[in-house]
């Protein structure tokens, strides 16, 4: 909550010039609910939006948790397991989605691993070993990369503009290619395997 709030204060401080808050939750979420009228206008206010729902239902679940959901995905990916993927909503690191093998558990995916997982499916399921998968480009939106590896809006935006994400732009949204993504945010997330 700290991290978000402070994104969107420090976004909204330096684009009016104001002093933002000081930096706790309480004193930030004041801070960003006298200046909602402002926000209403910001061309980020979906993003805004979206991720004040996000952290007042994690909040919730937090004060009455009921348990994460479970779904089968499909067969495992590893070499010689028979087991079956299962994914279960807020079970990973840093309460992200996880999927894991439900035979062996230390064939596990965060969630912000998900897409990589994906493209092995696909390729066992061509009958490929996936490598020519890696070479086709994949794309995230912003809010992709806000919610897979746990990222405020603001911080996604400084961190393309800071690491030079290569950018492709689609019926007026943007993509950021996932190759820059990774090497910026790999660093900062646990490796599930």
């Amino acid at each position: 909550m700290l991290a978000t709030l402070a994104s969107w204060s420090g976004l909204m401080a330096e684009e009016s010039g104001e002093l933002g808050p000081e930096r706790s939750v309480t004193k930030l979420a004041r801070w960003l609910l006298a200046r909602l009228p402002r926000f209403a206008a910001h061309p980020a206010v979906g993003d805004f939006s979206a991720e004040l729902h996000r952290l007042a239902a994690a909040a919730r679940e937090v004060v009455c948790p009921d348990g994460s959901q479970r779904v089968v995905v499909g067969r495992c990916v590893e070499a010689r397991c028979d087991g079956q993927l299962v994914a279960r909503s807020a079970a990973g690191p840093g309460g992200l989605g996880e999927i894991r093998c439900d035979s062996d558990p230390g064939h596990r995916w965060a969630e912000y691993e998900w897409p990589r997982l994906h493209r092995r499916v696909a390729a066992r399921d061509r009958g490929t070993t996936g490598d020519r998968a890696a070479t086709v480009r994949h794309w995230f939106t912003p809010q992709d990369v806000s919610r897979l590896w746990g990222v405020p809006m603001g911080s996604v935006y400084r961190l393309a503009s800071e690491h030079e994400w290569r950018r492709e732009r689609r019926a007026g949204r943007s993509y950021y290619d996932e190759a820059d993504v990774r090497r910026t945010l790999a660093a900062r997330m646990p490796v599930s395997r």
